[in-house]
């Protein structure tokens, strides 16, 4: 018999005690932390202005559009609640958020996703796989594509990259340069390919998640993301969120 099951040390005793920590705190609202009503993710106010950001599915990309970037499909503008939502889901644990975010995300698949294609996600680094115990992507994107043909883990990251949110356009393309590449050129080799990332900003991941497509004999077709940055310039001619 194992020391933990003898005196209360391992996973089940805590797995309990988290499930009675449900019991005495709320559940909270994914976009401002209010209470929503029972078995709902967002509060009714969140739910409001999440209804008056999603639109149709549309073609976004940045600007300047980097080289081998394809066309991209967005359902939502990154912000607002869609941002706080991206933002709970992917950073501070909130996978019951996944559903909502599918829903939110297969429009754009359905636009971008020509019959046979693949589906593949860019790939989570180590570290952030480490650090979340999970590739939230490749889980999102397995639920968005519902009956169809699942999506493809067919990509890999091949060195260290510095976190990109605080890297401007140019420091963003040259952190990601060659830092991705086929698991197997036989998974893509001749393959339509539709790259699918959470949020479209500069668009370097999904030029280099292309390039590494291209690179192992794959034709990456489109691209579907939930949400997109609205851009603007600032004086020394770099792109920066808003």
């Amino acid at each position: 018999m194992s020391r933990s099951s003898v005196d209360g040390s391992g996973p089940r005793p805590l797995l309990g005690a988290l499930a009675a920590l449900d019991l005495v705190l709320p559940h909270r609202c994914g976009g401002c932390g209010a209470v929503p009503p029972p078995g709902r993710p967002l509060c009714r106010g969140c739910a409001v202005r999440l209804r008056a950001l999603v639109h149709t599915p549309r073609l976004v990309g940045p600007h300047p559009r980097p080289t081998g970037l394809p066309p991209v499909h967005a359902t939502a503008p990154y912000a607002g609640v869609v941002a706080a939502l991206l933002r709970a889901w992917k950073d501070d644990g909130r996978r019951d958020l996944t559903g909502l975010l599918a829903a939110l995300l297969r429009p754009a698949l359905a636009v971008a996703r020509p019959p046979g294609a693949l589906l593949v996600p860019v790939p989570t680094s180590p570290a952030a796989r480490r650090r979340r115990g999970d590739a939230p992507l490749l889980d999102l994107l397995g639920r968005a594509a519902g009956a169809e043909p699942g999506p493809v883990d067919a990509l890999r990251v091949t060195r260290r990259v510095a976190d990109q949110s605080a890297l401007g356009r140019r420091d963003r393309a040259a952190n990601l340069d060659h830092a991705l590449a086929a698991r197997s050129p036989d998974l893509l080799a001749g393959r339509p390919v539709v790259l699918v990332d959470d949020v479209l900003t500069t668009g370097a991941t999904l030029a280099e998640a292309a390039r590494a497509v291209r690179a192992a004999g794959g034709h990456p077709v489109a691209a579907a993301v939930l949400a997109a940055t609205r851009r603007h310039r600032v004086p020394d001619g770099e792109e920066a969120d808003p």
